[in-house]
């Protein structure tokens, strides 16, 4: 499991600008919608967490992913991955592109909060078309508080061995880690669970993310109606 050199680079930029002043974030939420690639752009900021009401449901998200790959951002498309394989062909493999997967836990735990029993069988499916595809996939493993660490532990483990490109892990867009002792803890626990400096670093700039990202961004990103799991079948 390799970070991205360029991704790494971009992001060491993106630190010494914030040191002379700087305010632009290391990660923009973009939302699918209206004039994402134009805000996406306008932020200036080098990595795109693309995400909101599941993306794959989202008409024309191949071309707004694409299109913010071509302006040189890196693009971490966050899809639970339920059909992702019957919407892989509107996607095209770049070294600045990951297909990156919410995971809530191992296959009873993830199914359950999926609410369908196939969830987690079916993301497996799509990480593994995705990568015969050519495709960068990473797993975003989300820590709330009543995730189990040995659950934790094993699911990494377990993706691990399916080749994942790399490990994000954030409390999500529900809980907060920074008013949260022990969330907090478990947060840092999992994150060490990865065994890379340089992913437990993204996962802590995702979460800084959360409380940088403008108001009507979060609304969507938190919507009870909007859970990443619910996709068409």
């Amino acid at each position: 499991m390799r970070f991205p050199l360029r991704l790494s680079a971009d992001l060491l930029k993106a630190k010494a600008s914030r040191l002379f002043g700087d305010s632009r974030p290391a990660i923009f939420h973009a939302v699918p919608g209206d004039e994402c690639v134009a805000r996406a752009k306008n932020a200036g900021s080098p990595v795109i967490w693309l995400s909101g009401t599941e993306t794959l449901l989202q008409p024309g998200i191949g071309g707004v992913a694409n299109a913010l790959v071509e302006s040189e951002r890196h693009v971490f498309l966050h899809t639970s991955g339920y059909d992702l394989r019957q919407r892989i062909h509107e996607f095209r493999p770049d070294s600045r592109l990951f297909l990156t997967l919410e995971f809530a836990g191992r296959e009873e735990a993830h199914n359950k909060i999926a609410a369908r029993p196939d969830a987690f069988r079916r993301a497996l499916e799509s990480i593994r078309t995705a990568k015969l595809s050519g495709f960068l996939v990473a797993a975003h493993i989300t820590v709330t508080p009543e995730t189990d660490a040995c659950d934790a532990r094993e699911l990494i483990e377990f993706l691990d061995q399916k080749d994942m490109d790399g490990f994000i892990a954030s409390s999500g867009r529900q809980f907060s880690a920074s008013s949260n002792a022990s969330l907090a803890e478990m947060l840092a626990d999992v994150r060490a669970m990865i065994r890379s400096s340089r992913w437990e670093n993204l996962s802590r700039l995702l979460e800084a993310s959360y409380a940088a990202a403008p108001a009507r961004v979060l609304e969507k990103l938190s919507a009870p109606n909007e859970n990443v799991f619910e996709e068409g079948d």
